[in-house]
């Protein structure tokens, strides 16, 4: 549902909305390695970021990117329109050339339905909520994709009862 440029700034800007207490800038280079995301992709995501005052960036010794606003003030809604245009659900699932309310396809008002809660939860689901749910869900490996997720924690030391611990 979302583009892959879409998929990306949100995961970034998540990334930065967990490590930010002390509105340090973080390399966007940094952020890409440790997300997975090629690096001149990801630069090319976030300049718009920037430029819809989302993300402050500074260039320099000290610089990279950081988020311009509270977490909590930042809807997804804004981060993916700086990535797409959202429209109403008027791509037909079926393919059909037109599907509107005159031309209807045998999915278009179930399509129409998921579509419209679909922008209705971009609209209410601020970055702090994501932060919040990965804090409460220890499973929760978002936003490090999922095999980069494993390998940190297959390297990481294993405990023993003795209280002595082992790399895997």
């Amino acid at each position: 549902m979302l583009s892959r440029s879409s998929e990306y700034a949100i995961r970034a800007l998540t990334y930065l909305a967990q490590r930010q207490r002390d509105g340090r800038h973080v390399l966007a280079r940094d952020m890409a390695e440790e997300l997975g995301i090629p690096a001149p992709f990801l630069g090319k995501v976030l300049q718009p970021l920037v430029t819809r005052g989302l993300l402050h960036s500074q260039r320099g010794r000290s610089g990279g990117f950081r988020l311009d606003r509270p977490a909590g003030h930042i809807r997804l809604v804004e981060i993916v329109e700086t990535q797409e245009t959202l429209t109403p659900a008027n791509t037909c699932l079926l393919g059909q050339k037109a599907c509107d309310e005159q031309n209807v396809c045998p999915l278009h008002e179930l399509w129409t339905g998921i579509a419209g809660s679909f922008h209705t939860r971009l609209r209410a689901t601020s970055l702090q909520d994501l932060v919040e749910f990965a804090a409460r869900n220890p499973g929760c490996a978002y936003p490090f994709q999922p095999d980069l997720a494993r390998a940190a924690q297959a390297t990481a030391p294993i405990p023993l009862r003795d209280g002595r611990a082992v790399s895997a």
